[in-house]
């Protein structure tokens, strides 16, 4: 079952980009991709959403700012024309950090440390229980 994924990205060149890799991508399902931040917060918070592919430099808030404003938990995938930020993205929880131009073995990377988390957790609930008895 692929996982649903939102892009939100202030340059619609990036945005373009990034919604055809993720087309190509059997394991994810595009939700939405937005330029304005501010409708991707609020797509986020109301959709269904697994992850977030987030820009961490945009006009009106930065990515890790607009991460602090998710309602519910989701997986952040974040990513930037500068490297630098690879560390504060990690820092905020980001599963990963993609640098610009992405590509789509890049980001079958970045969907493949969302899964592995996924599973991960999913095997700890079974464990768990079985554990407390």
């Amino acid at each position: 079952m692929p996982l649903n994924i939102i892009v939100i990205d202030d340059s619609p060149m990036q945005l373009l980009i990034s919604s055809k890799l993720i087309q190509q991508n059997k394991r994810l399902n595009l939700l939405g991709a937005f330029t304005n931040p501010f409708l991707g917060l609020k797509a986020v918070n109301i959709m269904d959403v697994d992850i977030v592919l987030l820009d961490v430099e945009m006009p009106e808030i930065d990515g890790f700012s607009l991460k602090k404003m998710f309602k519910k938990p989701v997986e952040v995938i974040m990513n930037s024309t500068r490297p630098i930020f690879e560390l504060q993205a990690y820092s905020h929880g980001a599963v990963d950090f993609m640098n610009k131009p992405l590509s789509s073995k890049r980001l079958d990377s970045s969907v493949s440390k969302v899964m592995q988390g996924i599973t991960f957790f999913k095997d700890q609930a079974k464990v768990c229980p079985a554990l407390a008895s």
